[in-house]
């Protein structure tokens, strides 16, 4: 885009983010300013990094979930601690999501991040007192963190990639310096997923083979989320070749063996324990299949049904007398009992009922779904289904090999794995409902249906486009938008 409107949008996210009590303080008069290395480390360690504020709401634009108000069911299957926006999401309403007052708390956060982010990878390589690999892993850090929010934004507030019209489809403001008085526009889809690529192509020469942990990126993390931006671009050969990149250097990351667990009564992290020994299931961060960590602090707990769809799909391809264990730790049927003598009933229903938290970032599942759809539409059917097989001899109790005669079919059953896998999962639904509409194969209608009114959203609706936070449009009156 060749207008440039003024954003006070950096002002507001440094107001915002440096009220957090467990962040540096950066004194306006320099009371603290970083200077040594340790200091940019500290930044790149603050719980807030983490997190991924209201992005599991977008749910509720799905085939997957479903909200009752019916009588005799429980209060929370409803919308009875929906928010507005949320409740704007179920219904497909048009206009605006949020009230007028009221500020998108996942774009804020996620820029927020991003002001962190050019922070530290526009002044790390200044400080004295570290080497120059020391100094470009921390630059690399930064730069793969910024290429994950704008992955995010874009795919929620604009259009889905299209090479026809990303050059001028209304992308988001990119943001690359922390200067808080600089004059940003809204880029073009194109330009912000150019960035993105150029970053996570500087940043995964530098990025570790293995991390302090699994909350900081590794090269096997920047090959994916690459990979995973190609496959949104539908640039599938290159998907391929870097999704093999970050199977080279997957290094001890290896799939949660889902067998080993059962889901009994209890609540938050309570529920589900191994078979073995009873003990909870481990912390995210303890999950070896977690390559790079965020937590989403929107969960639908035993607030929302799966569909009749989403059920079925679980029961799909499913072999005679054994148990996708993904259906039994994380849903109940007819009745959830979460404490002794403390049971809902809903007699016909799955209701959500994991009560723990999966990771929503970077997940070695993630990877052998594209590397298995990207064989599936450019390579070898039976390699797509090896990598399908073999996530599912970790999901599923005597998994029989799934088996096709061609592409097209072995393209199904991996969409449809993906779906398994990441049903409830922060926005992974989503984004693949907008990027799959633009194959008519793949393109589908969503609807839901309260008190036999159906509420529909056909393909490609602006609806699924995400409107800029109201306090950027409210500083930016000028500022393009889609009308949805």
């Amino acid at each position: 885009m060749k207008h440039i409107y003024k954003i006070v949008l950096a002002l507001l996210i440094i107001l915002n983010f440096y009220s957090c009590d467990e962040f540096l303080e950066l004194k306006p008069k320099g009371e603290f300013i970083p200077r040594e290395y340790e200091d940019y480390v500290f930044l790149l360690n603050d719980p807030n990094l983490i997190n991924q504020l209201e992005l599991g709401y977008v749910n509720l634009f799905t085939d997957d979930l479903e909200k009752l108000v019916d009588s005799g069911l429980p209060l929370d299957v409803g919308f009875n601690d929906t928010p507005e926006f949320g409740v704007n999401y179920y219904y497909f309403n048009s206009g605006p999501t949020h009230p007028q007052d009221e500020n998108d708390e996942f774009f804020t956060s996620s820029y927020q991040q991003i002001y962190t982010y050019d922070f530290v990878a526009s002044d790390v390589m200044e400080v004295t007192d570290a080497s120059e690999e020391e100094k470009l892993a921390v630059r690399a850090e930064a730069l793969f963190g910024r290429a994950y929010n704008y992955f995010k934004l874009i795919n929620l507030y604009a259009k889905a990639y299209d090479p026809a019209t990303a050059s001028t489809d209304y992308g988001v403001p990119l943001i690359l310096e922390s200067n808080i008085y600089a004059e940003y526009g809204r880029n073009s889809v194109e330009e912000v997923y150019n960035q993105i690529i150029n970053d996570l192509l500087e940043a995964t020469s530098s990025l570790p083979v293995t991390a302090s942990s699994n909350y900081h990126p590794t090269k096997a993390s920047g090959y994916l989320l690459l990979a995973k931006v190609y496959l949104f671009m539908g640039e599938f050969d290159t998907a391929l070749t870097y999704a093999n990149l970050a199977l080279d250097n997957k290094e001890t990351f290896e799939l949660q063996d889902l067998k080993k667990y059962i889901a009994g009564r209890g609540e938050w992290e309570e529920r589900i324990k191994n078979e073995t020994t009873k003990e909870l299931m481990e912390e995210m961060v303890d999950i070896s299949e977690n390559m790079y960590i965020k937590k989403s602090l929107t969960n639908f707990d035993a607030m929302a049904f799966a569909t009749e769809e989403l059920v079925a799909i679980y029961e799909k391809d499913l072999p005679s007398g054994s148990i996708d264990k993904r259906r039994e730790l994380y849903f109940d049927t007819d009745r959830s009992e979460f404490q002794i003598f403390a049971f809902i009933d809903f007699p016909g229903k799955t209701l959500f009922a994991s009560f723990v938290r999966r990771n929503v970032g970077m997940s070695l599942p993630d990877l052998y779904l594209i590397l298995a759809e990207a064989e599936a539409r450019v390579g070898s059917k039976d390699k797509a289904m090896e990598y399908i097989n073999y996530l599912r001899d970790y999901r599923i109790t005597n998994n029989v090999p799934l088996t096709v005669a061609t592409n097209e079919e072995a393209l199904i059953k991996v969409l449809e794995e993906r779906r398994r896998e990441f049903s409830f999962r922060s926005d992974f639904r989503f984004v693949d409902l907008k990027r799959l509409n633009k194959e008519p194969a793949f393109a589908k209608t969503i609807t839901h249906t309260i008190k036999g009114v159906d509420y529909t959203l056909p393909p490609n609706d602006p609806r699924y486009i995400l409107p800029l936070s109201n306090d950027v449009i409210q500083f930016n009156p000028d500022m393009p938008l889609y009308d949805r």
